[in-house]
C-alpha cells in the first residue's frame, strides 16, 4: 500500500516555456472582476489542463493567493501543497460536474415543459431543488464510503457552474490542507477550467447567462493579452487561459500519477 504521504502526489514542471506578461495581465484582469464593492478580491487560484499519458494531469494555473508555491520555485523546501490540492481537486471533481452539466440540460427541459403547461406550481417546486441535487444516487457509487466529496450549486448556466464543496470527514483525512470550499467549473468548446477560491467572490462580473467572446484570432500570445484586457466577465478570462494551456504560453506542471488519490478515496478507510 501506498504510502500516506505520497497519496497527495506534487506538481512537477511540464513545460517551463512562459509569458509572464501575458501572465500578468490574466491575474490582474482576474482581480478586477473578483474585487467587491469593499476593495478586498479573495484569494484564488484558476487552472486549465489535460490529461497526459494514461494516469498524468497536465495543466497551467493563474494564482494569486497569499503563501501559494508555485511547483516550478525555490522555496526553502517547501512544497506546493496548496496548489498539488486544488489541481487534484479539479481532476476528479470534473467528472461529477460533468454528470450535474448534464442534469442542469435536463433541468431547463422540465422547466419549459412545466411552464408551457402552465404548471408554475410545480415549477415552483421543482427550480428549489435544484440546488440540492448535485451528486449521483446511491446505487451508482455502490459502498464507497463517499461520492468523492459532493458539493452545493450556489448559481449555474448552460457552461460555467459556482458551487462549495461540502465538508467531508473522510476527504479532510487525506487532504489535510483544504482551507477553502468555494469553486467554479468554466467548460468550452470541449475544453475545461477550475478556479478555487478563500472567500465568495462577488457574482455579478462572472458573466452568468452572457455568453463568453470566442478567441478567433491567431493564437499568439500578443493575440491573447489583447483579447484578455478587453474580457467582459470572469468568463473570458477563462477562455485566454484555456487558450494559453492549449498553446502553451505559461508554464505547465504535470501531476505524475491523479489516479493514487482518487483511488484512495474511493476505497474508502480499511
Amino acid at each position: 500500500m501506498a504510502k500516506k504521504k505520497s497519496w497527495l502526489q506534487m506538481p512537477k514542471v511540464h513545460s517551463k516555456f512562459h509569458d509572464p506578461k501575458l501572465e500578468s495581465v490574466l491575474i490582474n484582469k482576474s482581480l478586477e472582476f473578483l474585487t467587491g464593492d469593499k476593495g478586498e478580491p479573495p484569494s484564488f487560484l484558476f487552472l486549465s489542463g489535460a490529461f497526459f499519458d494514461v494516469k498524468s494531469f497536465a495543466y497551467s494555473g493563474l494564482r494569486a493567493w497569499k503563501g501559494t508555491v508555485k511547483p516550478s520555485e525555490d522555496n526553502g523546501g517547501r512544497r506546493p501543497v496548496l496548489e498539488a490540492t486544488f489541481a487534484s481537486l479539479s481532476v476528479y471533481l470534473s467528472s461529477l460536474l460533468g454528470f450535474q452539466s448534464d442534469f442542469y440540460f435536463a433541468y431547463d427541459e422540465i422547466k419549459d415543459i412545466l411552464l408551457e403547461k402552465k404548471r408554475e406550481d410545480l415549477w415552483t417546486i421543482v427550480s428549489e431543488k435544484l440546488p440540492f441535487i448535485s451528486i449521483p444516487p446511491k446505487e451508482m457509487y455502490g459502498t464507497q464510503v463517499s461520492p468523492i466529496s459532493p458539493y452545493f450549486i450556489i448559481k449555474q448556466d448552460e457552461d460555467l457552474t459556482l458551487g462549495e464543496i461540502y465538508p467531508s470527514a473522510y476527504l479532510t483525512q487525506i487532504i489535510k490542507n483544504i482551507k477553502t470550499r468555494f469553486f467554479v467549473f468554466y467548460q468550452f468548446q470541449g475544453y475545461s477550467a477550475f478556479g478555487f477560491f478563500n472567500a465568495l467572490p462577488e457574482l455579478s462580473k462572472f458573466g452568468f447567462e452572457e455568453h463568453a467572446r470566442d478567441f478567433i484570432e491567431d493564437p499568439t500570445s500578443e493575440n491573447l493579452i489583447k483579447y484578455s484586457k478587453n474580457a467582459k466577465n470572469l468568463k473570458e478570462i477563462l477562455v485566454a487561459l484555456i487558450n494559453a494551456y492549449n498553446n502553451a504560453f505559461l508554464e505547465q506542471f504535470i501531476i505524475p500519477d491523479y489516479e493514487l488519490l482518487l483511488n484512495k478515496l474511493l476505497e474508502g478507510e480499511a
